[in-house]
Parts: C-alpha cells; sequence; structure tokens
C-alpha cells in the first residue's frame, strides 16, 4: 500500500464533500465514496485540521502524479 495518490483520483473520490472538512471528514467521504485504499490512506496521513477547499487538501495530502503514468 502507498501513502500517496493523484490530484485526479483526490477529485473524484471528494468531488461532493462539503468545505469546510475535517481531515476525518474528508477519509470518511473517501472511503463512502468507494476511494481506492492508497487515496483514503493519504487522507488519513494529512495534519488534523479543518480544510477550507479542495486546493487546500491536495497542498497537504502526499500526491505523486506519476503513479498512473
Amino acid at each position: 500500500m502507498h501513502s500517496t495518490t493523484t490530484t485526479d483520483r483526490l477529485r473524484t473520490a471528494l468531488g461532493d464533500v462539503g468545505y469546510p472538512a475535517a481531515k476525518e471528514q474528508l477519509a470518511d467521504h473517501a472511503s463512502r465514496n468507494n476511494a481506492d485504499e492508497d487515496t483514503v490512506h493519504a487522507l488519513r496521513s494529512i495534519p488534523e485540521g479543518v480544510y477550507e477547499s479542495f486546493d487546500e487538501v491536495v497542498r497537504s495530502v502526499p500526491v505523486d502524479e506519476e503513479r498512473d503514468a
């Protein structure tokens, strides 16, 4: 299992989440949206706090765009 994901995977997992959202809300939402295990794990690895936007989440999550290349 990796602790990284891609921006596209995050967008799919969190596309309909309401912001602001806490770390656990983001990970739970992604899990309910059937996100892959790596994406959920990456979200669980971000710092505790409330995230105001998708862009703020992307800046905090370990992203590796080369994973799907």
